[in-house]
């Protein structure tokens, strides 16, 4: 009996949180700063909409976006797009910029693999991964956003002497990385860090903390950082 019950209540939460789900999708669908797969007229437009010619840093995989929103309260001077797959995640940081009338973030729902068909050549000054799914499996290696597919990927819409930044808490995902970059020809690191918020070195911008990354860090993992350049 009491498994039946369990099952019951499961069902009702799981339901419920569909729900839940759904409402914030369409709530994300209807704020102006929102955009999606119907929006690729944007490719190459991205200033025309921001109404400037600041510099145009992308957060891939950007989850709840914190890290972006933050810095663009911070960066006034500078626009910023969060693009992830699920839009109800996106969604809290998409309302808050809303009502705290920040203007120069926008938020984009693709897969990354489309990145291209939304974004010119060379539009981004810089490009943010933070915290992507790790891919553990061997076979999952064409998953990981620093592949060398991915890597040529963000080159495209890169600027020349554009910066690439890289978090993660996963060693083991950092470690096949590293060694990514050292296979890629045209790939010259910058900063390189085993304990980000230990090492005096970083820039404090780097550091800020979203609710994942402080999730993390209470686990005690330590967060790896590095960023490169394409040559």
């Amino acid at each position: 009996m009491h498994s039946l019950v369990a099952v019951y209540l499961q069902s009702i939460n799981e339901r419920a949180m569909a729900r839940r789900k759904m409402v914030k999708i369409a709530a994300y669908q209807a704020l102006p700063n929102c955009f999606d797969r119907t929006d690729s007229d944007k490719k190459g437009q991205w200033r025309a909409y921001f109404q400037n010619d600041n510099p145009l840093i992308l957060e891939l995989g950007c989850g709840r976006a914190e890290f972006s929103y933050e810095l663009a309260k911070r960066y006034p001077t500078h626009n910023y797009i969060g693009i992830d797959l699920k839009p109800d995640r996106m969604w809290y940081s998409a309302r808050q910029a809303i009502a705290e009338g920040v203007s120069n973030i926008a938020f984009l729902q693709i897969n990354l693999l489309e990145l291209a068909d939304y974004f010119g050549e060379n539009e981004a000054s810089e490009i943010w991964i933070t915290f992507p799914d790790p891919f553990p499996k061997k076979k999952q290696a064409k998953h990981r956003m620093i592949n060398p597919n991915f890597l040529a990927l963000y080159q495209k819409v890169l600027q020349a002497q554009g910066m690439m930044n890289f978090k993660t808490d996963n060693l083991d995902l950092f470690h096949y990385s590293l060694q990514v970059f050292v296979d890629q020809p045209n790939i010259q690191l910058k900063q390189l860090s085993f304990d980000l918020h230990e090492d005096e070195r970083i820039q404090a911008d780097v550091k800020i903390h979203t609710t994942y990354e402080k999730r993390f860090m209470e686990l005690g993992e330590k967060i790896k950082y590095v960023s490169w350049q394409f040559v």
